[in-house]
């Protein structure tokens, strides 16, 4: 099953108020009309969650971007991925995963299947251009390790 699920937003959904960046927030998934749908609520309007839920967590309000707000195109990013992939050295291998992700949620990249390989996990994506395929070894990063090398891609420079 495939399913896109945005970010967090920036308000309640019980309320209306403004969730504050850097505060905690609970996010719940539920069916809504056949669509998976995420609602985020600030802790003072969590009651726990909805008999219907699929699943729900705590988690914490993204900082706001600041900068211009353009987003590099999946074009650029896949093009960026596929140097990466030619020769990744230990310090690029986090940056690499991290840029595969990104282009799995733009849908530039596909995950074809998942591998087991010497008790490591590693996603086969191909490019929706039939480009690949690419072998990228899952990584075990803490949510605020991933926004750091997303700001870096974004900023221009590699960690």
């Amino acid at each position: 099953m495939e399913f896109n699920v945005r970010p967090v937003a920036r308000t309640c959904a019980a309320t209306g108020v403004e969730l504050t960046p850097g505060r905690p927030c609970w996010s719940v998934l539920v069916e809504q009309d056949g669509q998976i749908v995420r609602l985020d609520y600030s802790p003072d309007a969590w009651k726990g969650p909805p008999a219907d839920a699929i699943g729900y967590w705590e988690c914490l309000v993204p900082e706001r971007r600041s900068g211009s707000g353009q987003e590099i195109d999946a074009d650029s990013l896949f093009d960026y991925f596929v140097q990466l992939c030619e020769s990744p050295n230990q310090v690029e291998l986090d940056y690499l995963y991290v840029l595969a992700l990104l282009l799995l949620r733009k849908r530039r990249l596909v995950l074809e299947e998942t591998l087991s390989v010497d008790d490591q996990n590693i996603m086969r994506l191909v490019g929706r251009g039939g480009e690949g395929p690419f072998d990228v070894v899952e990584r075990d990063l803490p949510e605020e390790r991933i926004g750091q090398l997303q700001d870096q891609l974004f900023q221009g420079t590699a960690a």
